[in-house]
């Protein structure tokens, strides 16, 4: 198995490369040190994100993870590293905000081990490390400890700090299975529709939505958007607000609807600042509450599975980016 996860994990980061390779060089402004920092330093977080997903890969990752004494030394060793690249390829480096990023991983990581013989609930502790990852990136104050991190990475490592954290260390089985199933494809176009029908009306009415259909597709540059919307928008939020806050509430509440609840308000409250009038927020805020409860309907329905929630979230941003405007 051991040589398996490493060929599994080559294969994916070689396409992590191509991936990041295409999008960065893109862009005029990069110069070609940072297109390859950027390479360097996003892909074999890429690459093991995405290894994490199949089951076997992760059963092994997670027994090595807690059988090596040193494991946190590597993991979290390996992740300041990916943040350190950029700067010392670009001689930017800094010591400082370099030394904070790892102080942080190094304390997530040191934190939820100590807590792997506990039933995954929502401890204090979980909710604390939780805020401490999330909120810094969702308000992007995270973005400026280092000018050439962008979203991207920075919405992949927190994915992977949180895989390894409370899935690796903490043992919580939060679903972390991205090798899709007909169930899950079945759910996740059905809970589109049902997102759909309950969501469109209302914006519209409101004015908050409206339909702009475009006269052609360019389906070269929709199928990158569709990847790059699931890899860095609906996998990140999904982690955090069903796999992690929704079963974390789903183990300590005997209230059914306590989780749902809460990780919908709470991922609807996360947009509040994706608007500037007030009306928009409220608007904007109501909107992603009624699809953040779809988006747990579709994980519970799925058994807890991220994947179906995952993509039904991928969808219902896709669909809105092709052909409706807010």
């Amino acid at each position: 198995m051991k040589n398996k996860f490493f060929i599994l994990w080559l294969i994916w980061s070689l396409v992590g490369a191509a991936l990041i390779f295409a999008v960065s060089s893109g862009d005029s402004k990069n110069t070609v040190m940072q297109i390859i920092a950027m390479v360097a330093s996003t892909a074999p977080l890429m690459g093991l994100l995405l290894t994490l997903g199949s089951p076997g890969a992760a059963q092994y990752f997670t027994t090595w993870l807690r059988n090596d004494k040193n494991s946190i030394y590597y993991t979290a060793g390996g992740i300041v590293l990916t943040f350190a690249i950029p700067g010392i390829l670009t001689f930017t480096f800094n010591p400082y905000t370099t030394t904070i990023f790892a102080f942080v991983v190094f304390a997530v990581f040191g934190s939820l081990k100590l807590l792997n013989n506990k039933t995954f609930s929502l401890t204090w502790t979980d909710v604390t490390l939780w805020l401490i990852l999330w909120i810094p990136f969702d308000l992007r104050w995270s973005m400026e400890m280092h000018l050439l991190l962008d979203y991207t990475w920075w919405s992949i490592s927190i994915s992977v700090v949180a895989v390894i954290g409370w899935y690796g260390y903490r043992g919580a089985e939060i679903g972390i299975n991205l090798v899709p199933k007909f169930k899950d494809l079945y759910v996740a176009f059905l809970a589109l529709l049902m997102i759909m029908v309950v969501v469109i009306p209302p914006g519209i009415i409101s004015g908050f939505l409206t339909f702009a259909i475009p006269e052609s597709f360019d389906v070269q540059k929709s199928a990158a958007h569709f990847i790059g919307l699931f890899l860095t928008v609906a996998l990140p939020e999904e982690l955090f607000f069903r796999g992690l806050l929704y079963r974390g509430l789903q183990n300590i509440s005997s209230k059914k609807w306590v989780p749902i609840v809460v990780s919908s308000v709470a991922f609807g409250l996360m947009h509040w600042n994706n608007a500037n009038d007030l009306t928009m927020q409220i608007t904007y805020v109501s909107l992603a509450t009624i699809a953040g409860f779809g988006y747990a309907w579709a994980y519970k329905k799925s058994g807890n599975n991220l994947f179906a929630a995952i993509l039904t979230h991928t969808l219902v941003d896709w669909v809105w980016r092709l052909v409706l405007a807010g």
